[in-house]
């Protein structure tokens, strides 16, 4: 059974947490945290995947605390300021913005669940993308893993492939010819299999459906994620599921490449770039 997601909170001791813990989406558990010790533990342990800090009235030092300590030992760890905004001051806002929260999320906002519910998607999503970046490590060299977690990190995104290379300050051409050198996919599919991992890997979280991640990942409908997972991991969603998808969509992959080996070769100038 997939654990559920642990959601940090810290101070432990603030009444602020039950209002939290009403707000937290299907699947999602709060655990809290005397100081940054005892969240530094979970979050090594891995029963903390994203962590909030309160921040806003009174002394803010044991959220900023926490925040940099995180940052030190867990720099792709999620975090998540949780702020009174009629509370504190715009100077330590500041200061906890620059300790490097991911998001804010201020508690007087009427439609605070479905502000969450968001935040934890997204949260979610960037730790898959940090999974699969390091199962892959063996196969994906290290100076494509820009590209790829990137790719993997906007997989809520129809990616353009003119786009994508234009943010690495690359032609498209030239982008493809580096992942033919790396022996991956072209750059269509490549894009696709991203997607399908990060798909995989939210179909094995708690409280995702087919439907969910369809809608996350905006296929549209389920019946495209459907048959866009059978059509490149070769496994029905039902026995995919059963067998561990994300465990299933890496298998895939990795045989893909080993079946069909793409050529060292740079691709010649008058080659499509697909």
């Amino acid at each position: 059974m997939t654990p559920e997601l642990g959601i940090g909170w810290i101070p432990s001791s603030s009444p602020t947490i039950d209002r939290l813990r009403n707000i937290v989406p299907q699947g999602a558990v709060v655990v809290p945290c005397a100081d940054e010790v005892e969240l530094l533990i979970a979050v090594s342990s891995g029963r903390v995947a994203l962590t909030v800090v309160e921040a806003g009235g009174g002394s803010n030092a044991p959220a900023l605390l926490a925040l940099r300590r995180l940052r030190e030992g867990f720099p792709q760890h999620p975090v998540v300021a949780w702020c009174d905004v009629r509370a504190i001051e715009s100077q330590d806002l500041l200061e906890i913005a620059r300790a490097g929260v991911q998001d804010l999320v201020r508690q007087d906002l009427d439609e605070l669940r479905h502000v969450f519910a968001r935040i934890v998607a997204s949260a979610t999503q960037r730790v898959i993308s940090h999974r699969i970046v390091d199962a892959l490590a063996d196969v994906v060299p290290h100076r494509l893993h820009p590209l790829l977690s990137y790719v993997l990190e906007h997989s809520d995104e129809h990616l353009d492939r003119d786009g994508v290379a234009a943010v690495f300050g690359l032609s498209r051409r030239t982008l493809q010819n580096r992942l033919t050198a790396a022996r991956l996919p072209p750059l269509r599919p490549f894009l696709t299999w991203c997607r399908i991992l990060v798909a995989a890997g939210l179909l094995d979280e708690p409280g995702h459906t087919l439907d969910s991640v369809a809608a996350q990942l905006d296929f549209h409908e389920a019946a495209n994620l459907r048959m866009t997972l059978r059509r490149y991991t070769g496994t029905n969603i039902t026995h995919l599921r059963a067998r561990g998808a994300f465990v299933q969509a890496l298998r895939a992959f990795r045989e893909e490449i080993d079946r069909s080996p793409y050529v060292d070769a740079s691709l010649p100038q008058s080659s499509p770039a697909d």
